[in-house]
């Protein structure tokens, strides 16, 4: 079993809740403080070579969870002071060397925050034996000193929940933790004030991420089903609101601890499918024949161009990483107002395709794979150039 609960308090009701979902250790002595209950699951933990002991009372973020796991052996995961945090109730630690020299709610020294989360071996019970055997009850920060523990500093969201408005204010501040820094204008300020507000009322339900996934990409293909016959407003609207469900997958994952590489790899997959098939109704809505011959032309190779440029913005994202072990977002500046990001795509799909359906239908269309076309191989080659100048400084770095 991937997961050990010591329950004490209510303890039935946490089994009901866990089911078959962890191992369950009973702490059959509930005044021996919160130390007593690591030394309850000696038995459960006996053959790992290490674990992660995580107060119960503590909210983690999918993210700090998997960074949290790359600590070392026999350290506190530590923070620095953030706005979710309440330092006058926080848990201080003093650090001299890496090394925890002290560690208490009133100090008035340190350097970091506890968060509830330390990387063990079976040597922690060795610790437990030795204070226990000298007195009958201990509290966990006792054993972190006697144990001699460094500091390990994971800087991702996580919370202590002592009271219902700290429930709340885990809740908001839990959601806001899921935008992400390399969010598009659109994402960040219309699409995911709406997806969140989905999430969170999914996340009451058993619905796994890949079936929103799905849902997403069956929206899309409604939408480009609605384009090939010229029903525009249909389509923008379809195209809008599968834009926003595409971010509901990911954040449901993230709350539910769901997320996988075979959901994501999905994800995306669908995700390419979705924008080829929605430019592939605009372009079949498109007149074939027209007096101007010219017309043909610059509607099919605006269609490739734009297909092509949506394929490079993925390609590159993920490439970029790949090859420099870091986002190309982060080097963008002004790149990153060209919109030519996914939620930006079909945000400009979804208002084209609005005024269309009232006016010069053919004429906005047509801009709209030219605008297309034009700003997703825009950036895709303002990526390229990126590279290269990062490229060029690492090998002055190297030579210097």
């Amino acid at each position: 079993m991937d997961v050990v609960v010591v329950v004490g308090y209510k303890a039935e009701e946490l089994v009901r809740i866990l089911k078959d979902r962890a191992e369950v250790v009973y702490n059959d002595n509930l005044d021996k403080g919160n130390a007593y209950s690591v030394f309850c699951s000696k038995e459960a933990l006996r053959n790992e070579d290490k674990f992660l002991v995580l107060m119960g009372d503590h909210l983690y973020s999918f993210e700090f969870l998997k960074k949290a796991l790359d600590a070392p052996e026999n350290s506190a995961i530590v923070c620095r002071e953030n706005e979710v945090i309440g330092v006058e109730e926080a848990t201080k630690i003093l650090a001299e060397d890496g090394k925890i020299v002290d560690i208490g709610k009133d100090l008035e020294n340190w350097n970091y925050i506890d968060t509830g989360a330390f990387m063990c071996t079976p040597r922690i019970f060795e610790v437990l034996d030795e204070i226990f055997a000298e007195r009958s009850s201990a509290e966990w920060s006792e054993t972190v000193k006697a144990a001699e523990m460094s500091v390990y500093e994971v800087d991702e969201f996580w919370v202590d929940i002592d009271t219902p408005e700290d429930v709340k204010k885990a809740e908001k501040a839990l959601l806001k933790s899921l935008i992400k820094p390399e969010d598009g204008i659109i994402s960040r300020n219309l699409n995911r004030k709406l997806s969140l507000r989905i999430s969170k009322f999914l996340c009451s339900y058993n619905v796994h991420p890949n079936t929103i996934s799905t849902c997403s990409f069956l929206l899309s293909l409604a939408a480009a089903v609605f384009f090939s016959h010229a029903s525009y407003l249909l389509g923008g609207l379809l195209t809008q609101v599968s834009s926003v469900i595409d971010g509901v997958d990911g954040e449901v994952a993230r709350l539910k601890f769901q997320a996988s590489s075979f959901g994501g790899f999905y994800d995306a997959i669908l995700d390419r499918y979705a924008d080829a098939l929605i430019l592939a109704g605009i372009f079949l809505s498109l007149p074939f024949s027209s007096p101007n011959t010219h017309i043909g032309l610059i509607s099919f190779f605006s269609f490739f161009f734009a297909v092509l440029g949506t394929f490079l913005i993925s390609y590159s994202t993920s490439k970029f990483y790949e090859t420099f072990k870091m986002r190309a977002e982060r080097l963008e500046r002004g790149l990153r107002l060209i919109p030519g990001k996914r939620d930006e795509r079909l945000f400009l799909i979804f208002v084209f395709s609005t005024f269309a359906e009232f006016y010069a239908a053919t004429t906005l269309m047509l801009m709209l794979l030219v605008l297309l076309a034009t700003l997703t191989n825009g950036r895709a080659v303002g990526r390229l150039l990126i590279a290269r100048r990062l490229e060029q400084e690492m090998r002055l770095r190297r030579a210097g």
